[in-house]
């Protein structure tokens, strides 16, 4: 049985919480559960679900991947880290290869401790960013920093992108759309003309494609059945 402090140094090993502080990681230290391992024992398979942080105690574990081993790990080492900020699937299989024993920090008590404790949240935002850095570092010019600029678009952006195209800003006789328009207007340019709209009043806006109504005229107004047609005027007489 392992004494509070004990697991705290066994805590540190782990690189998500290499940062954080004796004090506060006393109240995971409470939260973990000592588990035995025994030579030939699968800890994890592939397709279970990562649902807790495991730092080795004694012995020793074999991570792999489609049947090939990718790591081992010994006594103050951690595996399955990422299962504290990812609930997916493990992705690889951890199996006991010498006996020993194991420390398990499951996801839901870290974040039950963690949510009084916002300095352990700091930190592993702060480590997390630090891997982010480095992933960026090793990645393309071109590719290191995205944040979104014209690379996807909202369906709300895209239909206000097309309903600014779809106006038509009349001037005079020229007419352009309003996104030609802010385009000329920042290369400092006149907007180009799309269509020629004779007599067209200066600051009216049409929407583009939509047809205008036709003006009904008034219908005649027709004399009553029975009713006297009005006497037809008689022209003045020409003067001499």
């Amino acid at each position: 049985m392992l004494t509070p402090v004990e697991r705290v140094l066994i805590l540190k090993g782990a690189d998500l919480l290499r940062g954080v502080g004796p004090r506060h990681l006393l109240g995971l230290a409470n939260v973990c559960r000592e588990i035995s391992m025994y030579k030939g024992d699968t800890i994890y398979l592939e397709e279970d679900a990562a649902d807790a942080l495991y730092m080795v105690v004694e012995g020793r574990v074999r991570l792999s991947t489609e049947d090939r081993a990718t790591s081992e790990v010994g006594p103050g080492e951690a595996f399955g880290t990422w299962s504290l900020v990812d609930d997916s699937k493990r992705g690889h299989r951890a199996e006991c290869l010498e006996d020993g024993m194991a420390l398990a920090l499951a996801r839901e008590d870290f974040y039950e401790v963690a949510a009084g404790d916002l300095t352990i949240l700091t930190e592993l935002v702060r480590v997390l960013a630090k891997r982010l850095r480095e992933l960026a570092a090793d990645a393309p010019p071109e590719e290191a920093r995205v944040e979104g600029e014209g690379v996807d678009k909202t369906e709300s952006m895209s239909e206000a992108e097309a309903g600014a195209g779809g106006q038509i800003a009349v001037e005079g006789e020229r007419t352009t759309t309003a996104g030609a328009a802010l385009s000329a207007a920042v290369a400092g340019k006149p907007a180009a003309p799309l269509d020629e709209t004779p007599g067209a009043r200066p600051s009216e806006v049409i929407s583009k494609g939509a047809p205008l109504e036709p003006v009904i005229a008034p219908e005649p107004i027709a004399p009553e059945e029975g009713a006297e047609a009005p006497p037809t005027p008689t022209p003045p007489p020409a003067s001499g």
